[in-house]
């Protein structure tokens, strides 16, 4: 399981957008709340971030524009020996591969959309947690290495994407609102766990940012459930996930 294979389509409505619908503002949890404020707010909602995520396959260029409900997300990186570029925005998918553009047939968009999103989502935790997708569930305070954190479950609507099985943990500091850590299962080739712990905590342009360690367990029994400091010290180091020259702006131009 590859980064590019998690959630996708967390900041989508049915429409495309990334409004909130009334069920999801019925689950609104006030720790997720002070979480996205704490992060950046509304800020996130108006803005264009550029940065660069990298990690063990390599680094890839991420731009990130968001005016209200509009989005353009661009991801370009490595891709089975050579380079992809994807553009995504509320209704349309663009993909280049080696600097030339390929038509996308509308069979081929899921795949593409799951790409580029499964990157942009880690980028910009905790925003899309209020998102009409997510269905959240409060768990109370965990201890964690002496210090207690406030946890969260987080799963999807079926058929919101196309990994809506999978499941999420977050751990958030009581008091401001933080994202600590997360977890997240999922089912696939194989299946598994994956554990991140967040670490380099910085605040660029408004928006707070993080790199990640990435500790994992393989296994299609597993459940995101299973998560406890025991079981994350069994768990095997997969990578560091590190977002660098990271630069963000008030949006310019119209996005479409």
């Amino acid at each position: 399981m590859v980064i590019a294979n998690l959630i996708v389509y967390l900041g989508l409505s049915q429409g495309g957008g990334l409004a909130e619908s009334p069920l999801a503002g019925s689950q609104r949890l006030d720790i997720v709340d002070r979480a996205i404020e704490y992060h950046g707010g509304d800020r996130f909602r108006e803005s264009r971030t550029r940065l660069e995520l990298c990690s063990k396959p390599g680094c890839s260029e991420v731009s990130a524009a968001v005016q209200g409900g509009l989005y353009e997300f661009r991801v370009r990186g490595p891709y089975r020996g050579g380079e992809r570029e994807v553009l995504v925005t509320n209704d349309r998918v663009r993909h280049w591969q080696d600097e030339l553009e390929v038509e996308v047939p509308p069979e081929s968009q899921a795949a593409l959309r799951d790409w580029a999103m499964g990157r942009v989502y880690f980028c910009f935790l905790p925003f899309r947690l209020n998102d009409e997708s997510v269905i959240k569930e409060d768990l109370g305070l965990e201890e964690w290495s002496g210090r207690n954190l406030h946890k969260v479950k987080v799963t999807f609507v079926p058929g919101t994407s196309t990994d809506a099985e999978d499941q999420f943990l977050y751990w958030f500091d009581p008091s401001s609102g933080r994202l600590e850590q997360f977890a997240y299962s999922f089912v696939g080739r194989p299946g598994g766990l994956r554990f991140r712990q967040l670490s380099n905590f910085r605040r660029v342009g408004g928006l707070l940012f993080f790199d990640q360690e990435n500790w994992g367990a393989a296994g299609d029994e597993l459940t995101v459930d299973e998560i406890s400091p025991a079981f994350v010290a069994t768990m095997e180091k997969i990578s560091s996930v590190e977002l660098r020259n990271i630069q963000v702006d008030d949006p310019t131009g119209t996005i479409d």
